[in-house]
């Protein structure tokens, strides 16, 4: 968890008064933890952060006061999501350095369910994502307009990440000439 912390430590802090007690990258690793264990919104993370403080300040080392919900909000709205999606794949890359065995990388896409809108005339939402099987973890994801969309998806997908020595994986869709050559240029 370390880390990804300092992984984060490294966004551009666009604030002009930096004497809060914590910096975006802080409230943007704190956010992801509350999430992972439930929180549904700035509201629950803020609270999840206040319930946790004194363990939040050793782990900071340094004392440490949650922001409120607002701060978390207006942190998320200021912060550039590619910047953070750049760290998060060069954190996740760092993950399979030093690893013995091969790394196996999953493919697959997903219609997204709930997300179609007879009263907006909107589609259900199709994502395609990769993702490390051994440690559950999303490298990476890209919406598609539709299942049919998800070969040149993916294909995007793999050119965004430096993948080395690792097994990727792929269902029958992906089968075709073009994309196994694709993909055995990057493994």
């Amino acid at each position: 968890m370390k880390r990804l912390l300092e992984e984060f430590r490294k966004l551009k802090d666009y604030r002009k008064n930096k004497v809060a007690y914590t910096n975006p990258s802080e409230i943007l690793f704190l956010s992801l933890l509350a999430v992972m264990s439930g929180a549904n919104s700035f509201e629950d993370m803020s609270l999840w952060m206040k319930e946790r403080k004194r363990e939040i300040a050793k782990f900071l080392e340094k004392p440490f006061k949650a922001p409120a919900y607002t701060t978390i909000r207006n942190t998320f709205l200021n912060m550039d999501s590619k910047e953070i999606e750049k760290l998060q794949r060069e954190w996740v890359e760092g993950l399979s350095e030093g690893n013995e065995g091969l790394t196996i990388v999953a493919s697959d896409g997903k219609t997204m369910r709930g997300s179609k809108s007879k009263e907006m005339n909107e589609k259900a939402r199709h994502i395609v994502s990769l993702f490390l099987t051994d440690s559950r973890l999303v490298l990476t994801q890209n919406q598609v307009d539709n299942k049919s969309n998800e070969i040149p998806a993916l294909i995007t997908l793999l050119d965004n990440l430096n993948l080395k020595n690792c097994v990727i994986t792929m269902d029958a869709m992906h089968t075709q000439k073009n994309t196994q050559q694709d993909s055995e240029k990057r493994s």
